[in-house]
């Protein structure tokens, strides 16, 4: 009898869970079978039998299984035969030492893949053995990546051959203001994106190796400030797809839901050859107090860490996370993004900028008294008080039964007030 650990999953729903991350990963292709999942006498057993079985194979599932398996060590390495298992989170007691999950490759009369452990699956070692499915499995990754996305709660945005359905139409001046955060956009993401050849070559005149290109970027600032429009603006200029991820939507209270989900996004995103993951309201994962959320969020956040780190050994894959509360992210995670990229809030040039951009009958005078009005104000609460003020104001042309015309200065300047007063309130109540 082994001693439960900590974050066990029964045999039942890590068995779904198991068959559902894989399944979905199979996408209703013909000749494939679900690995055969069983429990006798107090041990779990996976099996499942890989078209192809090579050292090269093992040895990409060695490294896959040392990135979520703690302590795993080479029991045998031969020819047609190898065995890898943990040997426990306790090195210094022996009696652990049987009690790890074992990995067995075997090309002796058919090949396949035996996977034991007595007891049950903790998440890692449930991702572990979805990514050598997948791993032994390459060409089962050849599938519609926008069905199964959208299917998870993500959207994709400028697909080639699809430009209609998914455009991205924003542009630089879509963003009024924040000349300094396009600036810094430019640089540190545009640039290597579109020239990267040019960071590899100095890189290696310089010290000799290639240059690590951005791999996760953190986007900061509260809600409003253009972080999103930035992210397709981006998308665009470099010419890759935007896979965006509202990551609310995909926490759920189901035991290993959420994790599975997020496995499944980054594994979908793997098909693109190059894309942006904008991974939205990733504060999210700053963990709702909420009972029954604590595990669910830790476990979406162990799935993360190990994907932004290349899990699956995939480069082409920019990921780009956007929160409002920095400082309550977890600390692995927030170390996980090479730059921390801030949007704060318009002063008072952006704002005029801003209004400029959706108020093109205001004089200038007019237009900087709204901007110094609307001190706080973030770029969203500009457009909707624009927008605002059209349809207030066409109201007004339809009971008067008066001609049309553009909203006079007055009626900005009204709901200027009204806004702040509404934001003033709310932090108040807050």
């Amino acid at each position: 009898m082994t001693d439960a650990r900590p974050g066990e999953i029964d045999f039942i729903t890590a068995k779904q869970q198991i068959e559902a991350e894989i399944e979905r990963f199979m996408a209703g292709r013909a000749g494939l079978e679900i690995p055969r999942i069983v429990f006798e006498k107090g041990e779990l057993k996976v099996t499942f039998a890989p078209p192809i079985m090579d050292r090269e194979h093992i040895v990409d599932a060695l490294l896959l299984l040392k990135s979520c398996i703690e302590n795993l060590r080479v029991h045998t390495m031969e020819a047609s035969f190898a065995v890898f298992q943990s040997m426990g989170s306790n090195l210094y007691e022996t009696k652990y030492f049987s009690q790890g999950i074992k990995f067995k490759f075997i090309d002796i009369g058919y090949p396949r893949v035996e996977i034991s452990r007595p007891g049950n699956l903790v998440q890692e070692e449930i991702q572990a053995i979805v990514g050598l499915f997948k791993l032994f499995h390459p060409a089962v990754a050849k599938v519609n990546p926008t069905a199964v996305l959208s299917k998870l709660g993500a959207s994709v945005y400028g697909l080639p051959g699809d430009e209609e359905r998914t455009a991205l139409t924003e542009t630089w001046d879509s963003i009024g203001g924040y000349e300094k955060t396009k600036q810094e956009v430019q640089e540190t993401i545009l640039m290597p994106l579109q020239h990267p050849e040019v960071f590899h070559e100095v890189s290696r005149l310089s010290r000799g190796a290639s240059a690590g290109l951005p791999r996760a970027i953190l986007f900061e600032g509260p809600p409003g400030v253009g972080k999103t429009t930035m992210a397709r603006i981006l998308a665009k200029e470099a010419g890759l797809p935007l896979v965006y991820v509202p990551v609310e939507n995909i926490l759920s209270k189901y035991y290993g839901e959420s994790a599975q989900n997020m496995a499944a996004i980054f594994d979908a995103c793997e098909v693109f050859e190059r894309a942006i993951l904008f991974l939205d309201e990733i504060d999210s994962l700053a963990g709702s107090r909420e009972e029954g959320l604590i595990e669910a969020t830790r476990r979406v956040l162990s799935v993360l860490l190990r994907k932004i780190d290349g899990f699956e050994r995939k480069s082409g894959i920019l990921t780009i996370g956007a929160t409002n509360r920095a400082m309550d992210l977890d600390r692995a995670l927030l170390s996980r993004f090479d730059t921390i990229l801030r949007f704060p809030m318009p002063d008072a040039k952006e704002r005029e900028a801003i209004f400029r951009q959706y108020v093109h009958h205001l004089n200038d005078a007019e237009l900087k008294g709204l901007s110094e009005l609307g001190e706080g104000l973030s770029g969203r609460n500009i457009r909707d008080i624009c927008q605002m003020a059209e349809r207030r104001w066409a109201r007004h042309l339809v009971i008067e039964k008066a001609a049309a015309s553009a909203p006079p200065a007055s009626t900005y300047l009204e709901l200027v007030r009204e806004k702040i007063r509404d934001i003033e309130w709310l932090q108040l109540h807050s």
